[in-house]
């Protein structure tokens, strides 16, 4: 899955914290990447919908930040960098989707896998835009300063359904000596259960 690598300063304009790539291609000069995000329309009757429910159990603490998108990208069409002679890349582009608090432990949001419009964008022929993921990132409260605890769901987590994640609550609020810190989950078998908190994942077709 692409779903990683710009970093949330980027996206979200908090310094030094990971998330996840617009760009296939590392090359890629970050205005020409937005601006080529800039050109794909939405499309305005998508069919295709899911529900992404998360449950955090033994939580350390309360979350007050939450940053979401979905990531999708046209495998089948290629755009030529500007200023970069015969380099190309993939289009791409994310969706900021929103988490609302259903209850004290539970989140959910909605995401449509056929978000963007296919189109002959580059005259190439139409291009097809394939679901990528969701990603989601927590924090306590500060976001410059508190750990973002990672999660995610794939294209095959809408066949399984389900998914979990484990992370440290010795990170929460702030790691130390490790601003903006991005957890991406951990082994829960080489830890003591007091040790980590969990985020279960389930995903619906609505």
């Amino acid at each position: 899955m692409r779903l990683s690598i710009l970093c949330f300063s980027m996206l979200l304009l908090l310094p030094g914290v990971c998330s996840y790539t617009l760009a296939a291609d590392k090359h890629l000069p970050i205005s020409t990447l937005e601006a080529e995000a800039k050109r794909f329309q939405l499309n305005q009757n998508p069919q295709t919908h899911y529900q992404m429910t998360i449950t955090i159990k033994d939580a350390p603490g309360p979350f007050e930040s939450i940053n979401a998108f979905a990531s999708y990208q046209a495998p089948n069409c290629t755009f030529q960098h500007g200023g970069i002679a015969a380099a190309t890349s993939h289009p791409d582009k994310d969706i900021p989707i929103k988490f609302i608090k259903i209850a004290d432990d539970k989140y959910q949001s909605d995401f449509y896998v056929d978000a963007i419009k296919d189109e002959d964008y580059y005259g190439q022929g139409v291009c097809k835009w394939v679901f990528e993921g969701v990603s989601v990132a927590f924090s306590a409260k500060n976001p410059k300063i508190d750990t973002w605890f990672d999660a995610s769901v794939t294209p095959k987590d809408l066949v399984s359904n389900k998914r979990e994640y484990n992370h440290l609550k010795s990170y929460y609020p702030t790691r130390e000596k490790f601003s903006g810190y991005v957890s991406r989950g951990l082994n829960k078998e080489i830890f003591k259960p007091s040790e980590y908190f969990t985020m279960n994942i389930d995903v619906k077709k609505i």
